[in-house]
């Protein structure tokens, strides 16, 4: 019967008010080491010469396997974490917030035509003049909040994990029945123009020839952008392996908009 605590040793976690534990167990040519990579490895999992370094407390014993490291000659040390449910590992153990400044990029509200008969640039006298008529957030630099928050497991979050829209732009361009205009680099929520009117023909060798021109000879559409308004997104979400634990910090920008309506 091997001495209480002898081969028994609490470990820190990147989680300073959480801890795990360590086996050391004399590990011999046959020994082998569970496959704790691919496969969830409990402590009542492990072979019989890791489980009888040291007896353990049954509060204990649910915990997962997640690293294994050289210790002394002929000796290896397992260290175990506690097992975890998905709402736990996707609740964050703290949370801190700081304010400063970001890039909110320009959001196309609406966009509309109305057709009349007076030119508000005065060249055009023969009516039917379309005027374009938009609503936009300008993009600028603004003072942001960014919510951190910091998050441990046993093993490492799936990749659907971190999936969550990006704020990338299209720059949207017109030109029909004499309006021509574009808004660049922005957000929207889906634009579609009737189809393009010139003077001449399409050069079928100029441009990028490989891409068929199809349907944008008729209508040009614009999808909407992953974003449409400015909204909560990640501008950092970085999962790293510490010691066997994995600690993961994601960062959001808040807003500018929502500002007053941030609790903490």
């Amino acid at each position: 019967m091997p001495s209480i605590n002898s081969n028994f040793d609490w470990v820190d976690t990147p989680n300073p008010a959480e801890r795990g534990f360590s086996i050391t167990a004399k590990e011999s040519v046959n020994d082998m080491i569970p496959d704790f990579l691919s496969n969830v490895v409990l402590w009542s999992d492990c072979p019989a010469w890791i489980k009888n370094a040291e007896a353990i407390p049954p509060s204990l014993q649910g915990y997962t396997l997640v690293h294994s490291m050289k210790a002394d000659y002929q000796k290896r040390t397992f260290i175990f974490g506690r097992t975890r449910t998905n709402l736990e590992r996707n609740t964050p153990f703290q949370v801190s917030w700081v304010k400063r400044m970001q890039f909110w990029p320009t959001v196309l509200l609406k966009l509309w035509f109305e057709q009349g008969n007076l030119s508000l640039s005065g060249n055009q006298k023969d009516g039917n003049v379309v005027h374009v008529r938009s609503k936009t957030r300008d993009g600028a630099m603004y003072p942001t909040w960014f919510k951190t928050s910091r998050f441990l497991s046993e093993r490492p979050w799936p990749r659907t994990t971190s999936r969550s829209p990006t704020p990338i732009t299209d720059t949207v361009t017109w030109s029909f029945d004499g309006s021509e205009g574009n808004i660049p680099e922005c957000l929207h929520p889906g634009c579609r123009f009737p189809r393009f009117q010139t003077s001449g023909k399409v050069l079928f060798d100029a441009g990028t020839a490989e891409v068929e021109i199809g349907n944008d000879l008729q209508v040009v559409e614009y999808p909407a952008t992953p974003m449409t308004d400015w909204e909560v997104y990640p501008v950092e979400d970085t999962p790293q392996n510490i010691g066997g634990f994995w600690f993961r910090e994601l960062v959001e920008a808040y807003p500018p908009i929502d500002d007053r309506d941030i609790t903490q």
